[in-house]
């Protein structure tokens, strides 16, 4: 945390700062430019093209803050320790200092209050200190999770005699996932776990052997990898009907429950989250018209059981080893590392998805229309070749098609009408696949083999999810609803520390991420620097976004509200306003 001295030193430095600025005129971004600001090829490819860049606003480094200590907890009569905590106030960005220190703190203590546990019938594991029935002992599975329950046994009765294998993606499944940033964390449930369960279940001529944890787990007949094809006039209409759905994170109004499935989107700052924005992001306040292709294939259906689930041992130790007292700090940290939600149903498989560009004004010369272009790329996939009876029901001939599937290929060239294939594949691990399908448009043969991957290896597409407190229960934890209420007092506050819009605003329409304590920006194609501030491109609309959430209101009336506000930045030379409500109201 910062003393006094700090925040002087660092007004003081960040003036020196802006005077230096102001006299030497730099035109370039302050320091070396760090790895995870490296642009891909398509901002390779444009800072070639020009020699000089316009500089925005060389941004002022901004340090980490963190706000003073908590009071101390009183000592918790289990762990015989007291915490306190401190909450992020300021992310650092922009080169500035980063809170490279913790932001909680733990001390011994004593108590003579007392430590109610639950108590166990069966036999207790040693390490893990699981519950577990006395006859799955020496079955010569490993029901602990520490083997304990195999250990000292004279003679082992085996049940299950043959291998088996484990369904597909199981372990990802068993996975707590932080639904604010789209990402799976540590195991919550204990999915090698069998409960003496040993009938094989038969997909594709092989033997799995089903969890005690999982309902059902169905496989799904795969489909012909057809691709719905949608156009959009604009890039705001493409934005929000594809981009925002594709990296949005959840809301939640209602105590963090979701009601119905949803797709899970993929992270924002990975790497195919940083290609797929900077690369789309490059033409918003263009005339482009985009065609968006979309294939799915379901792989397997996937349902959790609704009661008297076996814990992941790791995620049951650090429930135990929480304060009864509510420490947001201890329980931060079990978000941090077992996330938000836990899956109760998933759809696995995969989806290939590629979206063409085009530039309005060379379509409209070439007498081009939507209609073309989708009926050629779609029957190129199809039948993969030129075939005339095929194009003459399509109402185009097969020379305007092989024209614009040239455009396609050729698209790297200067004035072609066809500006950028951008591709996202979810599912497969195939590297050739990979580098195949960022390169051309799929061919029947390309997503055969893509298929294939997805069967063995196939990702999270869809999933139904509960909050992580609802796996806290009195048959596991002695103190469950004291417990529980904590990590849902938690969510709420986790959720607003997480959130990017304590970021200052990213130049040329970045995107700021929040990342720890540190915010980056990911730039869209054609600018560059630590803020997005490097570029040639001219007075750029810049589309506003949102500020925080206030606080909830006192409860009045049987209702709270909060609010927010559209400035972080605010729409400036033509930009889109903020999408979304300005203000929330809840029942209380």
């Amino acid at each position: 945390m910062k003393t006094g001295f700090q925040a002087w030193r660092a007004l003081a430095k960040s003036c020196l700062l802006c005077v230096a600025l102001g006299c030497l005129h730099f035109s370039g971004s302050r320091g070396e430019k760090p790895d995870f600001f490296d642009t891909n090829a398509a901002n390779q490819n444009l800072a070639k093209s020009r020699q000089v860049r316009n500089v925005d606003i060389t941004p002022v480094p901004v340090d980490c803050e963190l706000s003073s200590w908590s009071s101390w907890t009183v000592c918790d009569p289990c762990q015989k320790k007291r915490y306190r905590h401190a909450y992020l106030l300021r992310p650092s960005q922009f080169h500035g200092e980063l809170c490279d220190y913790s932001d909680k703190e733990v001390e011994d203590c004593v108590t003579s209050r007392p430590c109610r546990k639950v108590q166990c019938e069966g036999f207790v594991c040693a390490q893990t200190g699981r519950c577990v029935n006395r006859r799955l002992l020496c079955n010569g599975d490993n029901d602990c999770g520490d083997q304990s329950d195999e250990a000292n046994c004279r003679r082992i009765y085996k049940k299950c005699q043959h291998g088996m294998e484990q369904y597909w993606a199981i372990g990802n499944l068993a996975s707590g996932i932080n639904l604010f940033t789209n990402t799976l964390e540590g195991p919550v449930l204990d999915h090698r776990y069998y409960g003496g369960g040993c009938s094989p279940h038969y997909i594709l001529n092989t033997k799995f052997r089903k969890p005690y944890n999982v309902e059902g787990y169905t496989p799904q007949t795969q489909g012909n990898y057809q691709f719905a094809l949608t156009e959009y006039e604009s890039y705001s209409d493409f934005e929000s009907n594809v981009t925002e759905k594709e990296t949005s994170k959840s809301s939640f109004k209602f105590g963090f429950k979701i009601i119905s499935k949803f797709e899970f989107g993929f992270k924002e700052d990975s790497n195919k989250g940083r290609h797929y924005i900077s690369r789309l992001k490059r033409f918003s306040h263009t005339k482009s018209k985009f065609l968006h292709a979309r294939s799915v294939l379901e792989v397997a259906h996937y349902k959790l059981k609704s009661r008297n689930l076996m814990l992941h041992y790791e995620f049951l130790q650090r429930v135990k080893s929480l304060p009864l007292e509510y420490s947001y700090g201890e329980y931060r940290d079990l978000l941090r590392d077992f996330g938000t939600h836990f899956i109760t149903e998933a759809v696995l498989g995969g989806i290939y998805e590629y979206t063409l560009i085009m530039n309005k004004d060379i379509m409209e010369q070439g007498d081009y229309t939507f209609d073309n272009i989708s009926a050629c790329v779609g029957k190129q996939f199809q039948i993969g070749g030129a075939i005339s009876k095929v194009y003459l029901k399509l109402g185009v001939s097969e020379k305007k098609c092989n024209d614009i599937l040239n455009e396609i290929k050729d698209r790297n060239k200067r004035n072609t009408m066809v500006e950028d294939l951008v591709v996202l594949v979810r599912g497969g691990t195939s590297e050739y696949i990979t580098t195949l399908a960022y390169r051309e448009l799929p061919t029947a043969e390309l997503m055969r083999e893509w298929g294939d991957a997805v069967q063995y290896n196939p990702a999270i597409i869809q999933i139904k999810a509960e909050p992580l407190y609802e796996l806290v229960t009195a048959a596991d934890f002695a103190y469950s609803s004291t417990v529980k209420q904590n990590i849902k007092k938690t969510l709420e506050e986790f959720q607003m520390e997480v959130s990017s819009c304590h970021c200052a605003p990213c130049q040329g329409n970045g995107v700021p991420v929040l990342k720890g304590s540190r915010c980056d920006c990911i730039c869209p194609a054609g600018f560059q620097g630590i803020a997005c501030e490097i570029t040639h491109r001219k007075d750029i609309p810049i589309d506003g976004k949102w500020s925080c959430w206030s606080d909830w209101s006192a409860c009045s009336g049987g209702h709270k509200t909060r609010q927010r506000q559209c400035n972080n930045p605010l729409p400036q030379k033509g930009g889109r306003p903020c999408s979304g409500p300005a203000s929330e109201t809840l029942n209380c």
